[in-house]
Protein backbone atom coordinates (compact mmCIF):
# COMPACT_ATOMS: atom_id res chain seq x y z
CA UNK A 1 0.00 0.00 0.00
CA UNK A 2 1.39 3.40 -0.99
CA UNK A 3 2.13 6.05 1.61
CA UNK A 4 -0.47 8.44 0.20
CA UNK A 5 -3.15 5.73 0.48
CA UNK A 6 -2.10 4.94 4.04
CA UNK A 7 -2.23 8.63 4.98
CA UNK A 8 -5.68 9.04 3.44
CA UNK A 9 -7.05 5.98 5.26
CA UNK A 10 -5.55 6.92 8.63
CA UNK A 11 -6.62 10.58 8.26
CA UNK A 12 -10.14 9.49 7.31
CA UNK A 13 -10.39 7.33 10.43
CA UNK A 14 -9.09 10.15 12.61
CA UNK A 15 -11.45 12.63 10.94
CA UNK A 16 -14.47 10.39 11.46
CA UNK A 17 -13.76 9.69 15.13
CA UNK A 18 -12.73 13.24 16.07
CA UNK A 19 -15.47 15.11 14.19
CA UNK A 20 -18.33 12.80 15.15
CA UNK A 21 -16.87 12.39 18.64
CA UNK A 22 -16.90 16.15 19.18
CA UNK A 23 -20.42 16.42 17.76
CA UNK A 24 -21.66 13.62 20.00
CA UNK A 25 -20.04 15.20 23.06
CA UNK A 26 -21.58 18.61 22.31
CA UNK A 27 -25.01 17.02 21.88
CA UNK A 28 -24.72 15.01 25.11
CA UNK A 29 -23.39 17.96 27.11
CA UNK A 30 -26.18 20.28 25.96
CA UNK A 31 -28.67 17.66 27.16
CA UNK A 32 -27.14 18.34 30.59
CA UNK A 33 -25.52 14.91 30.92
CA UNK A 34 -21.99 15.77 32.14
CA UNK A 35 -21.20 12.24 33.38
CA UNK A 36 -21.95 10.64 30.01
CA UNK A 37 -20.13 13.54 28.34
CA UNK A 38 -16.91 12.74 30.22
CA UNK A 39 -17.27 9.02 29.50
CA UNK A 40 -17.57 9.63 25.75
CA UNK A 41 -14.62 12.05 25.88
CA UNK A 42 -12.53 9.42 27.65
CA UNK A 43 -13.22 6.75 24.98
CA UNK A 44 -12.58 9.14 22.09
CA UNK A 45 -9.27 10.10 23.68
CA UNK A 46 -8.32 6.44 24.10
CA UNK A 47 -8.78 6.06 20.35
CA UNK A 48 -6.46 9.01 19.72
CA UNK A 49 -3.85 7.35 21.93
CA UNK A 50 -4.31 4.07 20.10
CA UNK A 51 -3.94 5.78 16.72
CA UNK A 52 -0.54 7.21 17.70
CA UNK A 53 0.54 3.74 18.89
CA UNK A 54 -0.69 2.23 15.61
CA UNK A 55 1.11 4.77 13.42
CA UNK A 56 4.25 4.38 15.50
CA UNK A 57 4.07 0.59 15.42
CA UNK A 58 3.53 0.32 11.66
CA UNK A 59 6.65 2.31 10.84
CA UNK A 60 9.06 1.52 13.71
CA UNK A 61 8.58 -2.25 14.00
CA UNK A 62 11.07 -4.65 12.44
CA UNK A 63 9.41 -7.01 9.93
CA UNK A 64 10.30 -10.70 9.84
CA UNK A 65 9.63 -11.72 13.44
CA UNK A 66 8.51 -15.24 12.46
CA UNK A 67 11.56 -15.87 10.30
CA UNK A 68 13.95 -14.74 13.03
CA UNK A 69 12.14 -16.92 15.58
CA UNK A 70 12.37 -19.97 13.28
CA UNK A 71 16.12 -19.51 12.91
CA UNK A 72 16.55 -18.98 16.64
CA UNK A 73 14.74 -22.21 17.62
CA UNK A 74 15.65 -24.38 14.64
CA UNK A 75 17.68 -26.71 16.89
CA UNK A 76 14.67 -27.73 19.04
CA UNK A 77 13.80 -31.32 18.09
CA UNK A 78 10.23 -31.58 19.43
CA UNK A 79 7.88 -30.06 16.85
CA UNK A 80 5.26 -28.87 19.35
CA UNK A 81 7.84 -27.37 21.68
CA UNK A 82 9.67 -25.75 18.75
CA UNK A 83 6.54 -24.04 17.43
CA UNK A 84 5.59 -22.94 20.91
CA UNK A 85 8.97 -21.28 21.31
CA UNK A 86 8.75 -19.80 17.80
CA UNK A 87 5.34 -18.23 18.47
CA UNK A 88 6.32 -16.84 21.87
CA UNK A 89 9.61 -15.45 20.53
CA UNK A 90 7.90 -13.95 17.49
CA UNK A 91 5.31 -12.21 19.67
CA UNK A 92 8.00 -10.86 22.01
CA UNK A 93 10.09 -9.69 19.04
CA UNK A 94 7.06 -8.16 17.30
CA UNK A 95 6.27 -5.84 20.23
CA UNK A 96 9.83 -5.32 21.44
CA UNK A 97 10.03 -1.74 20.15
CA UNK A 98 6.96 -0.72 22.18
CA UNK A 99 8.60 -1.96 25.40
CA UNK A 100 11.80 0.07 25.05
CA UNK A 101 11.90 3.21 27.18
CA UNK A 102 13.18 5.42 24.36
CA UNK A 103 10.30 4.34 22.12
CA UNK A 104 7.73 4.87 24.88
CA UNK A 105 9.12 8.39 25.40
CA UNK A 106 8.91 9.03 21.66
CA UNK A 107 5.25 7.98 21.63
CA UNK A 108 4.41 10.12 24.68
CA UNK A 109 6.01 13.25 23.22
CA UNK A 110 4.07 12.88 19.98
CA UNK A 111 0.91 12.47 22.05
CA UNK A 112 1.34 15.83 23.85
CA UNK A 113 -0.22 18.03 21.16
CA UNK A 114 -3.40 16.02 20.41
CA UNK A 115 -3.88 15.55 24.15
CA UNK A 116 -3.71 19.30 24.81
CA UNK A 117 -6.00 20.16 21.89
CA UNK A 118 -8.57 17.49 22.72
CA UNK A 119 -8.94 18.14 26.43
CA UNK A 120 -8.82 21.92 25.94
CA UNK A 121 -11.73 21.60 23.49
CA UNK A 122 -13.58 19.34 25.94
CA UNK A 123 -13.07 21.95 28.68
CA UNK A 124 -14.26 24.84 26.51
CA UNK A 125 -17.35 22.89 25.44
CA UNK A 126 -18.19 22.46 29.11
CA UNK A 127 -17.58 26.09 30.06
CA UNK A 128 -19.71 27.26 27.13
CA UNK A 129 -22.65 25.00 27.96
CA UNK A 130 -25.57 25.72 25.62
CA UNK A 131 -23.60 28.09 23.35
CA UNK A 132 -23.94 25.86 20.29
CA UNK A 133 -22.36 28.20 17.72
CA UNK A 134 -19.22 28.68 19.76
CA UNK A 135 -19.01 24.97 20.56
CA UNK A 136 -19.33 24.09 16.86
CA UNK A 137 -16.62 26.59 15.92
CA UNK A 138 -14.27 25.15 18.51
CA UNK A 139 -15.08 21.64 17.30
CA UNK A 140 -14.26 22.52 13.68
CA UNK A 141 -10.98 24.28 14.49
CA UNK A 142 -9.82 21.62 16.95
CA UNK A 143 -10.76 18.78 14.59
CA UNK A 144 -8.81 20.40 11.77
CA UNK A 145 -5.74 20.89 14.00
CA UNK A 146 -5.80 17.27 15.20
CA UNK A 147 -6.26 15.91 11.67
CA UNK A 148 -3.37 18.00 10.32
CA UNK A 149 -1.19 16.90 13.23
CA UNK A 150 -1.84 13.20 12.63
CA UNK A 151 -1.24 13.65 8.90
CA UNK A 152 2.25 15.01 9.50
CA UNK A 153 3.27 12.62 12.27
CA UNK A 154 2.33 9.83 9.86
CA UNK A 155 4.88 11.36 7.47
CA UNK A 156 7.42 11.76 10.29
CA UNK A 157 7.10 8.10 11.30
CA UNK A 158 7.38 7.03 7.65
CA UNK A 159 10.68 8.85 7.17
CA UNK A 160 12.03 7.13 10.27
CA UNK A 161 14.54 9.84 11.16
CA UNK A 162 15.54 10.72 14.71
CA UNK A 163 15.32 14.43 13.92
CA UNK A 164 12.06 15.74 12.49
CA UNK A 165 12.65 17.36 9.08
CA UNK A 166 12.17 21.11 8.66
CA UNK A 167 9.00 20.91 6.55
CA UNK A 168 7.27 18.68 9.09
CA UNK A 169 8.59 20.73 11.99
CA UNK A 170 7.17 23.94 10.49
CA UNK A 171 3.74 22.34 9.96
CA UNK A 172 3.69 20.92 13.47
CA UNK A 173 4.80 24.29 14.86
CA UNK A 174 1.78 25.97 13.25
CA UNK A 175 -0.49 23.43 14.88
CA UNK A 176 1.34 24.02 18.15
CA UNK A 177 0.55 27.75 18.05
CA UNK A 178 -3.14 26.85 17.94
CA UNK A 179 -2.49 24.32 20.70
CA UNK A 180 -0.96 27.00 22.90
CA UNK A 181 -3.88 29.38 22.26
CA UNK A 182 -6.65 26.87 23.00
CA UNK A 183 -4.71 25.50 25.98
CA UNK A 184 -4.34 28.95 27.53
CA UNK A 185 -8.01 29.70 26.79
CA UNK A 186 -9.22 26.49 28.41
CA UNK A 187 -7.02 26.99 31.46
CA UNK A 188 -8.20 30.56 31.97
CA UNK A 189 -11.85 29.69 31.31
CA UNK A 190 -12.13 26.75 33.71
CA UNK A 191 -10.24 28.44 36.55
CA UNK A 192 -12.30 31.61 36.27
CA UNK A 193 -15.43 29.48 35.96
CA UNK A 194 -14.76 28.14 39.45
CA UNK A 195 -13.21 31.43 40.73
CA UNK A 196 -9.89 29.89 41.67
CA UNK A 197 -6.85 31.96 42.63
CA UNK A 198 -4.49 33.45 40.00
CA UNK A 199 -1.60 31.39 41.38
CA UNK A 200 -3.19 28.22 40.00
CA UNK A 201 -3.27 29.74 36.53
CA UNK A 202 0.38 30.75 36.77
CA UNK A 203 1.37 27.21 37.69
CA UNK A 204 -0.65 25.79 34.79
CA UNK A 205 0.86 28.24 32.31
CA UNK A 206 4.37 27.45 33.54
CA UNK A 207 3.84 23.69 33.16
CA UNK A 208 2.05 23.83 29.81
CA UNK A 209 4.52 26.28 28.27
CA UNK A 210 7.44 24.16 29.40
CA UNK A 211 5.89 20.97 28.00
CA UNK A 212 5.23 22.62 24.63
CA UNK A 213 8.82 23.87 24.38
CA UNK A 214 10.25 20.61 25.67
CA UNK A 215 8.33 18.59 23.08
CA UNK A 216 9.66 20.82 20.30
CA UNK A 217 13.21 20.47 21.62
CA UNK A 218 12.80 16.71 21.78
CA UNK A 219 11.52 16.47 18.22
CA UNK A 220 14.48 18.53 16.99
CA UNK A 221 17.01 16.75 19.26
CA UNK A 222 17.99 19.93 21.10
CA UNK A 223 17.49 18.66 24.65
CA UNK A 224 20.45 19.65 26.83
CA UNK A 225 21.10 21.49 30.08
CA UNK A 226 21.45 24.95 28.53
CA UNK A 227 18.31 24.67 26.41
CA UNK A 228 16.33 23.26 29.32
CA UNK A 229 17.34 26.28 31.43
CA UNK A 230 16.17 28.63 28.66
CA UNK A 231 12.90 26.68 28.36
CA UNK A 232 12.35 27.03 32.11
CA UNK A 233 13.07 30.76 31.88
CA UNK A 234 10.56 31.26 29.05
CA UNK A 235 7.97 29.25 31.00
CA UNK A 236 8.58 31.41 34.08
CA UNK A 237 8.07 34.59 32.04
CA UNK A 238 4.85 33.13 30.63
CA UNK A 239 3.71 32.30 34.16
CA UNK A 240 4.29 35.92 35.24
CA UNK A 241 2.38 37.17 32.20
CA UNK A 242 -0.38 34.69 33.01
CA UNK A 243 -0.68 36.04 36.55
CA UNK A 244 -1.35 39.52 35.22
CA UNK A 245 -3.73 38.28 32.52
CA UNK A 246 -5.77 36.29 35.00
CA UNK A 247 -6.23 39.29 37.29
CA UNK A 248 -6.58 42.22 34.92
CA UNK A 249 -7.88 40.85 31.62
CA UNK A 250 -11.54 41.31 30.70
CA UNK A 251 -14.23 38.68 30.38
CA UNK A 252 -13.19 37.51 26.89
CA UNK A 253 -10.69 34.75 27.61
CA UNK A 254 -10.23 34.02 23.89
CA UNK A 255 -8.53 37.37 23.31
CA UNK A 256 -6.44 36.68 26.42
CA UNK A 257 -5.37 33.35 24.96
CA UNK A 258 -4.38 34.98 21.64
CA UNK A 259 -2.35 37.57 23.55
CA UNK A 260 -0.56 34.86 25.54
CA UNK A 261 -0.02 32.70 22.45
CA UNK A 262 1.58 35.71 20.72
CA UNK A 263 3.89 36.20 23.71
CA UNK A 264 4.75 32.51 23.71
CA UNK A 265 5.39 32.49 19.96
CA UNK A 266 7.64 35.56 20.23
CA UNK A 267 9.91 33.95 22.83
CA UNK A 268 9.81 30.46 21.32
CA UNK A 269 10.37 31.84 17.79
CA UNK A 270 13.50 33.72 18.84
CA UNK A 271 14.72 30.69 20.76
CA UNK A 272 14.08 28.41 17.78
CA UNK A 273 15.91 30.70 15.37
CA UNK A 274 18.89 30.80 17.72
CA UNK A 275 18.91 26.98 17.94
CA UNK A 276 19.04 26.76 14.15
CA UNK A 277 21.74 29.48 14.10
CA UNK A 278 19.47 31.56 11.88
CA UNK A 279 18.68 34.44 14.23
CA UNK A 280 19.64 37.36 12.02
CA UNK A 281 18.64 40.97 12.60
CA UNK A 282 16.00 40.66 9.91
CA UNK A 283 14.51 37.51 11.46
CA UNK A 284 14.53 39.16 14.89
CA UNK A 285 12.70 42.27 13.76
CA UNK A 286 10.23 40.29 11.63
CA UNK A 287 9.07 38.01 14.44
CA UNK A 288 9.08 40.91 16.92
CA UNK A 289 7.03 43.12 14.60
CA UNK A 290 4.45 40.41 13.82
CA UNK A 291 4.05 39.53 17.49
CA UNK A 292 3.70 43.17 18.55
CA UNK A 293 1.09 43.80 15.84
CA UNK A 294 -0.97 40.84 17.06
CA UNK A 295 -0.60 41.93 20.68
CA UNK A 296 -1.58 45.51 19.83
CA UNK A 297 -4.64 44.38 17.86
CA UNK A 298 -5.84 42.13 20.67
CA UNK A 299 -5.24 44.69 23.42
CA UNK A 300 -6.90 47.50 21.42
CA UNK A 301 -10.20 45.59 21.10
CA UNK A 302 -10.25 44.28 24.68
CA UNK A 303 -12.50 45.79 27.32
CA UNK A 304 -10.51 45.27 30.51
CA UNK A 305 -13.45 46.37 32.66
CA UNK A 306 -15.82 43.71 31.35
CA UNK A 307 -16.68 41.34 34.17
CA UNK A 308 -19.55 39.09 35.19
CA UNK A 309 -20.80 40.55 38.47
CA UNK A 310 -17.41 42.28 38.64
CA UNK A 311 -15.59 38.95 38.62
CA UNK A 312 -14.49 36.75 41.49
CA UNK A 313 -13.53 37.78 44.99
CA UNK A 314 -9.81 38.18 44.32
CA UNK A 315 -10.55 41.26 42.19
CA UNK A 316 -11.73 43.13 45.26
CA UNK A 317 -8.48 42.53 47.09
CA UNK A 318 -6.38 44.39 44.52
Amino acid sequence: MRLSTQKIISSSLISFVVIFGFEAMIYILNLNQPAIYLQVAFWVYLYLMFEVVLLYDLHIRRPGSIERAKIKHAAVVNNTLRWGKIISSAIADRWYHLRKLEHIEHWIYFLFVPTFIFWSAVTLFYVNFGNLRLQELLAVLSSFAIIVYYWFIKEAFHRGKDVVDTDIFVALSMVKIYTAAILYAASLAILRYYCLKPEYFSVEIFCFSFLLIFQALYQHKFVNGKNMLIALSISLIMAIIGQGVYIFWGFNYFTASVFMAACYNLMWGLFHYSLDKALTKRAFWEILFISLVIIFMVVSVTNFKARILDGCQYYFSL
